[in-house]
């Protein structure tokens, strides 16, 4: 699920903020490479319109609360390693099980032949060898499972109005909550992108060294960026959505106004398999869409399993809140 953001924490630990810099500042465009026309800033408009696409999670008159790209990319990992923990554990029960029968009785299961003091010593052996696997399998792959399992259940991005800052709430290891400054943001969107360039697209934003601090108002010490929202369709949807976020911070409420239904943080079993499942409703208006349908019809014990493992992501993990600072700036 993190992996984006996992990943951009291990590039910042690759390089420092000044060698990063002078690498930047000595790139050139390529021959052929398309040229990125951002936004001058968050004060120019992009769109005429505005799109929430389900994208929000909270909408007051002072703060917004927005999701991030990844939320349905979660589950395969959780229930292939979960499977591979249960199968030692369950082994290495029953064998403890059959081994302490067999020295309660002292003799197998299908003969009275006495054990031997051989046997005494091997019977405990093989599950505490099933454990000692398992507990290294913990050791080398809880990095992986936490990349959507205990840990936070989702990252928030909230852009506040009143304070003009944006807030990141993260897990430790994927950065930690941050404060950002709005009017320092930088959007990294192609305001000139095709229609193509737009589909699968999501808004990422950046922040220099210093724009932005953590809850004990310590400057930021490098770049910081965050993924917002979902993946769109098109890029008609994905400016509209920048413009969306735009227009609420700049102009209020009024401009960017509440969607009808707000996203459910609630884990129900049945978003879940929504998020596997991927398939959009408005491929039933177009009859040569419809192959889309039986293509997943098809895949649907694939889908149903990582249904599953969707779910059990989300239940392993918390539900994460900002701190009560954050909860009441800008009341």
């Amino acid at each position: 699920m993190y992996f984006l953001e996992r990943g951009f924490q291990w590039s910042k630990s690759l390089t420092t903020y000044e060698e990063a810099t002078e690498a930047f500042n000595k790139q050139q465009r390529q021959p052929g490479q398309a040229e990125l026309h951002a936004p001058e800033g968050v004060g120019e408009s992009v769109s005429e319109e505005v799109y929430d696409n389900d994208f929000v999670y909270a909408h007051t008159d002072t703060f917004i609360d927005i999701r991030t790209p990844n939320d349905e990319k979660r589950g395969v990992i959780t229930i292939f390693l979960l499977w591979i923990y249960g199968f030692l554990f369950y082994f290495s029960l029953r064998f403890a099980g059959t081994a302490i029968e067999y020295i309660v009785a002292g003799h197998g299961y299908y003969d009275d032949v006495p054990l031997t003091n051989k046997d005494y010593f091997f019977l405990p052996l093989f599950p505490l060898f099933l454990l000692v696997v398992l507990g290294m399998f913990l050791k080398y792959t809880l990095r992986y499972i936490r990349l959507e399992s205990f840990t936070a259940r989702r990252i928030i991005i909230r852009f506040n109005r009143i304070t003009r800052k944006v807030y990141l709430l993260r897990p430790k290891h994927l950065g930690g909550i941050r404060i950002m400054d709005w009017d320092k943001t930088e959007v990294l969107i192609d305001k000139n992108m095709s229609e193509l360039e737009g589909t699968g697209g999501f808004v990422v934003l950046v922040w220099d060294k210093g724009d932005g601090m953590d809850l004990q108002g310590t400057p930021t010490d490098n770049l910081e960026v965050t993924f917002v929202g979902k993946p769109t369709h098109n890029a008609s949807e994905l400016l509209a959505f920048w413009e969306y976020i735009r227009r609420y911070m700049e102009h209020g409420p009024a401009a960017a106004p509440a969607p009808k239904k707000l996203i459910s943080k609630f884990p129900w079993p049945w978003l879940s398999l929504k998020a596997a499942w991927g398939l959009d409703t408005r491929f039933l208006r177009h009859r040569v869409l419809w192959v889309f349908v039986l293509a997943n019809l098809l895949m649907l014990p694939a889908i149903l399993i990582h249904a599953t493992g969707h779910w059990l992501s989300l239940l392993l993990c918390y539900e994460p809140r900002f701190p009560r600072v954050i909860e009441e700036a800008g009341r």
